[in-house]
């Protein structure tokens, strides 16, 4: 069993909660207050579970567990619930703002659940482009199920996303079968074929700064401000990028304030104002609150 310790604003109760928001994730498993994930590390998939104890409990269920698999492991999850965070911070932010203020005190602890792999990030914000969420994991589980790999434990089956090689090696007509638009199907093949090629990587990305990442996501076909910001703050840590087309963020905008109408993206850079620094990390706070 490992063990990694959690900070004083983390609440697992409400990790778990955004973790099981749609029943169709194929990605990661939750059983018995418990989180099932598979990676692939060295080309050969390792399966562990994340369960919390004061602080976090990580058993691993595959034969790989040397000190260097478990290093990346730790690292993985740490990164995922974001434990590096400065959320007091965060908090002091909100205190400009009555309804982040409430929303924080509402969900105190709960962190962004990111997505340790910009690859994963970038193929998910692009199927979930102009659809709504139900159908995008749909396509998401389709794609998982049908090209990447996978792993049986106990009479389940967990899933790793497809490798950008595996992608990549794929045509359009490949995607038709599964319900991806032509359009869809090519943005993706776009985005894979860049890491295949090494025309784009997470540790290339990471070195530069705000505009020049965004400058560099957006120069892909396929990738627009949204699916770059959307990336951007879930897996490159830029806690400002702000997917201000978000129809989740208008929606959840529009309830929290009591609005007549959904705000405006002009509107909404107004009031982000306020949040400054901070703006994706309020993004996902008003997501979360679509849960109720």
């Amino acid at each position: 069993m490992i063990h990694l310790e959690t900070p004083t604003e983390f609440s697992f109760e409400q990790t778990l909660r955004f973790l099981t928001r749609n029943q169709k994730e194929c990605l990661h498993f939750v059983k018995n207050d418990q989180v099932f994930k598979t990676l692939s590390i060295n080309n050969a998939l390792v399966l562990f579970a994340i369960s919390f104890d004061s602080g976090l409990q990580i058993s691993i269920h595959s034969e790989q567990t040397d000190e260097k698999n478990i290093k990346i492991i730790k690292k993985y999850v740490s990164d995922w619930f974001d434990l590096e965070a400065d959320l007091k911070t965060f908090y002091e932010v909100a205190q400009n703002d009555s309804v982040l203020k409430n929303l924080c005190q509402k969900f105190y602890g709960l962190r962004m659940i990111g997505m340790p792999d910009l690859f994963e990030s970038l193929i998910w914000s692009i199927i979930g482009q102009q659809i709504n969420l139900n159908f995008a994991y749909s396509l998401k589980e389709k794609l998982v199920q049908n090209f990447g790999q996978k792993l049986i434990f106990k009479d389940d089956v967990f899933y790793a996303l497809p490798t950008p090689e595996k992608l990549a090696s794929l045509n359009i007509e490949d995607f038709q079968p599964f319900q991806f638009s032509k359009s869809k199907a090519q943005y993706i093949l776009n985005v894979s074929r860049a890491f295949a090629e090494g025309h784009l990587s997470q540790e290339m990305l990471a070195k530069l700064p705000f505009e020049e990442i965004r400058q560099k996501l957006v120069a892909i076909k396929g990738i627009g401000n949204w699916t770059a910001n959307y990336s951007m703050m879930k897996s490159l840590k830029n806690y400002d990028a702000f997917p201000v087309e978000d129809v989740g963020l208008h929606n959840a905008v529009k309830t929290q304030y009591n609005l007549p109408a959904k705000p405006s993206i002009k509107e909404l850079h107004s009031m982000s104002e306020k949040w400054a620094g901070w703006r994706g990390y309020a993004t996902f706070y008003f997501w979360h609150s679509l849960l109720g």
